[in-house]
């Protein structure tokens, strides 16, 4: 119990040292919520850029306001790290590391696993540790859990205490941020949950507090299954609608007059960033372990795996209409970033999109205000183009895969020969515009 209240004194003091694992999209955000409440913070990442960037003061988050940063940083409030010997320093740890899947669609763990040991290696009595990497439910206990009790020799519940809290970002909301997203928490021990809420509760406005991290992990699966799910029907419906030349953005419009029993979902070229795309497939490797078959959220995955090959289809169709081939046609892509008015590329349907398209012989370009340049898998590296009319008219084919609001589609469409929307920004079709 001493190391319990000594904490819970540290956080009624504003006097504990908070350590965010992992500076990225959600580490950093939620970094700088603490730090600004004057709590003392230290980042670790085993990036020496980040490193180098945070303890300049420059930042490279756009959810992040870079004066913000740039005073907590001077105010000592805020620094970076790749010494993980400093985890022992901290009183609470927030574990935000990336959790991709392997070549084979299976999670792979490995930055977690590698996070847990250097915790466990420097554990501190009194410690509070949260995981809020995107996870299969059952992580935390099964598989964060023993690696830290092994590795530090201490017991949760007793020297310290284990969470899960889902990460909800939402990269270019500017409604919602870390501060005002509500928080789900889920502990291993009910001294856990108290410690945890009492913390976060210092930098993000409402917490909700649940029985179990397994509760907490499915909470997350839960979100983005139910986008996974019917962003692929509706992405499914519009194929099926544009043979059947039937506008689905009007039906999608008229079904929206509804006041009760439906919410609309709009089509796209697929789905991007990190988390929708790939946790069907978290859920799927645990499930396996249930001996259980997710055949809806398979399905949904499965469309959503096609949608890059069937955008491709339908960029070749609007070609063969002007009577040329996919093979040798300038194509250009307007958008790379996964949606609009962000500098995020992860899981971006475009370069999908673009990579096939290479595959096929198209002569691939591209233009983002947002991202200056963009790897493909192949290995390809291209720079964006600027917007302008000779770019547009040396195209054979202009595709629109990311509506971001500084696109004219009036200046599109008049000095492109053909353009090909996935995004509806041009709302009539015509011989030179082909729609999704």
């Amino acid at each position: 119990m001493r190391n319990k209240e000594a904490l819970i004194q540290k956080i009624h003091d504003t006097k504990l040292t908070v350590g965010v694992i992992g500076l990225g999209y959600v580490g950093l955000p939620l970094a700088v919520c603490f730090a600004a409440k004057k709590v003392k913070v230290l980042g670790f990442d085993t990036s020496s850029g980040r490193v180098e960037a945070i303890n300049s003061g420059n930042n490279y988050i756009a959810d992040v306001n870079d004066e913000k940063l740039a005073t907590l940083v001077q105010q000592h409030q805020l620094s970076a790290t790749s010494d993980f010997s400093l985890l022992s320093k901290c009183d609470a740890l927030f574990i935000c590391v990336p959790t991709p899947l392997d070549k084979f669609k299976k999670p792979d763990m490995s930055f977690i696993e590698h996070v847990c040991g250097q915790i466990g290696a420097n554990l501190q009595p009194g410690t509070f540790i949260c995981l809020e990497s995107t996870t299969y439910p059952t992580t935390t206990e099964e598989f964060v859990l023993p690696i830290i009790e092994k590795e530090s020799g201490l017991k949760e519940g007793e020297d310290f205490w284990l969470a899960y809290s889902p990460e909800r970002v939402d990269p270019g909301n500017k409604e919602y941020s870390t501060l005002n997203t509500p928080k789900v928490l889920g502990a291993i021990s009910n001294d856990g949950l108290e410690i945890g809420k009492a913390i976060y509760s210092i930098a993000v406005e409402e917490i909700h507090t649940v029985s179990s991290p397994r509760i907490a992990e499915m909470v997350k699966i839960l979100e983005n299954t139910y986008r996974l799910v019917n962003i692929s029907l509706i992405n499914e419906l519009a194929l099926l609608a544009g043979k059947m030349n039937i506008n689905i953005w009007e039906v999608i419009d008229a079904a929206a007059t509804k006041p009760f029993g439906f919410q609309p979902f709009y089509p796209g070229p697929g789905i991007g960033g990190h988390c929708i795309p790939l946790d069907p497939f978290y859920l799927e490797h645990i499930a396996r372990k249930f001996n259980f078959d997710l055949s809806m959220i398979h399905t949904a995955g499965h469309i959503d795996l096609l949608m890059a090959h069937r955008m491709t289809v339908k960029i070749t169709s609007a070609l063969n209409r002007q009577k040329k081939a996919i093979n040798g046609s300038k194509i250009l892509f307007l958008g790379v970033a996964y949606k609009p008015d962000i500098n995020d590329e992860r899981e971006s349907p475009a370069l999908k999109i673009m990579e096939e398209v290479e595959n096929k012989g198209g002569e691939v370009s591209y233009h983002d205000p947002y991202i200056s340049a963009v790897s493909l898998g192949s290995g390809s590296r291209f720079e964006s183009l600027e917007m302008a009319e000779p770019v547009l008219a040396a195209a054979d084919c202009v595709v629109i895969t990311t509506n971001h609001k500084s696109f004219d589609a009036d200046f599109i469409e008049k000095n492109s020969k053909l353009v090909v929307d996935l995004r509806n920004m041009i709302k009539e079709a015509s011989d030179k515009v082909y729609k999704l």
